[in-house]
């Protein structure tokens, strides 16, 4: 049977401690869509983000809000946009800043030049060691996210405990969850879904990862009971279900 793996989907959002120069306004503006953001409300966010840009701003400011625009139009699906303003964020951005780095990480990674993505990142941990984001990002590369040529198990996995210990949220243990997973330590994966899933008892996706996760770790009826339960209750947990035991009659 395959090992379908759990990759968690969140993008971090870099907060920038603003110059004095930045319009007041401006940054309740930027704040309030960052907000936005954060609810998935990328629309929004926009919005708001826009309506910063018109005031005045300093270009740490700046930097971040293309960021921030970046992570809007990816969570919208529109791969070109996102890019666009990544681009703008590095161009913008103070050189060899921190905000500098971690933009033109995000417009490498968008272009696939994963190779000067991972140096950005380096560059940018270098500079800031306690920002989590670039340990979760560094964790999606090292996790075979981006290609198999980057997939080193070890590195994910110590970049997931980093994110956690930086910021300690159900997203960061989701990642760390499913990299012990994608690592087969099984009973480590149980031990994190077991807290999300008893904190969030109506989150179906926790319910099946902790499903796929006890299956895995030798406990097939339970395991599979969460998964069915999951399934029937979501979609996106029904295409997985199916992935799992629908291949796994293929191999037998």
């Amino acid at each position: 049977m395959r090992i379908v793996s759990i990759n968690t989907i969140f993008i971090c959002l870099f907060f920038v401690s603003c110059e004095v120069k930045s319009d007041p306004k401006a940054e309740l503006l930027f704040k309030i869509g960052t907000e936005y953001l954060t609810d998935n409300a990328s629309k929004s966010a926009l919005f708001e983000f826009r309506k910063a840009l018109n005031l005045g701003t300093s270009e740490s400011l700046q930097a971040t809000i293309f960021r921030n625009m970046s992570i809007a139009f990816q969570n919208l699906e529109i791969s070109d946009s996102a890019s666009f303003y990544s681009q703008k964020g590095y161009e913008i951005a103070p050189s060899n800043s921190y905000i500098f780095y971690i933009n033109r990480a995000e417009y490498n990674l968008l272009n696939n030049n994963i190779h000067n993505a991972i140096q950005d990142l380096k560059s940018a941990k270098a500079l800031d060691p306690n920002q989590m984001e670039v340990y979760h990002t560094l964790c999606l590369i090292y996790s075979g996210e981006y290609g198999d040529a980057y997939f080193e198990p070890k590195l994910s996995e110590f970049c997931a405990k980093r994110s956690v210990k930086l910021k300690s949220s159900n997203e960061t243990k989701e990642q760390l969850g499913s990299i012990f997973f994608q690592n087969e330590k099984y009973v480590e994966a149980v031990k994190i879904f077991t807290e999300l899933y008893s904190k969030e008892p109506s989150n179906k996706r926790y319910e099946f990862f902790l499903g796929q996760s006890l299956y895995f770790a030798g406990d097939e009826r339970g395991g599979e009971n969460h998964m069915k339960k999951a399934a029937e209750r979501d979609a996106e947990c029904k295409t997985m279900y199916h992935e799992i035991f629908e291949i796994g009659q293929h191999l037998e």
